[in-house]
């Protein structure tokens, strides 16, 4: 496939006209109807990765809490852990993912590139959550980053959403270093 350098920043509000033009009709049905204004001003990280020509590639929102409605804001801790009591998952070393927009043809690549880099410049971060609707695969980018832990009702929907994991080993592992 083709080829394009691209660098990473931090989200800025300039950005969001970019990022509404990069939301298809997939991207609405994994992660509902949002509005891109009040979802930057909220987020704990948001992401965006721009080519030599300054045209966004890619954009990705982290939350500190699940999306969809699936637990509240404080309480969302027990639920991650009844799905898998392995997952040491806390506020601290947990992220949501809440949007992933990006180019077709170079999406995969910048998925990788963003949860890299979200694992770089967060160093206590070990685990990122995506919660979509059970009925809805992944399709062929967010697949090869994340896997399923299982589903959860949600609080406000009567339906329910699959949880998907991201490991901070898979994809940045973290330097351990031994006392000599």
């Amino acid at each position: 496939g083709k080829v394009e350098v691209v660098h990473c920043r931090r989200t800025e509000s300039q950005d969001i006209f970019c990022i509404e033009n990069l939301i298809r009709k997939f991207t609405q049905k994994l992660f509902g109807r949002l509005n891109i204004i009040y979802l930057l001003e909220k987020a704990n990280l948001a992401v965006t990765l721009h080519n030599d020509r300054e045209e966004i590639m890619a954009q990705a929102t982290f939350m500190d809490y699940p999306n969809w409605n699936v637990a509240k804001q404080d309480t969302w801790v027990s639920l991650m852990r009844e799905l898998d009591s392995e997952i040491p998952c806390t506020p601290l070393n947990t992220l949501f993912m809440h949007l992933f927009v990006a180019v077709d043809e170079y999406s995969v690549g910048c998925c990788k590139e963003i949860i890299r880099t979200v694992f770089k410049a967060v160093p206590e971060l070990h685990f990122i959550f995506l919660i979509v609707p059970s009925y809805m695969s992944l399709g062929s980018t967010l697949i090869t980053v994340f896997d399923q832990v299982g589903t959860v009702p949600s609080l406000k929907y009567d339906e329910d959403f699959a949880v998907h994991i991201c490991y901070r080993h898979s994809h940045y592992p973290q330097l351990h270093i031994r006392k000599a």
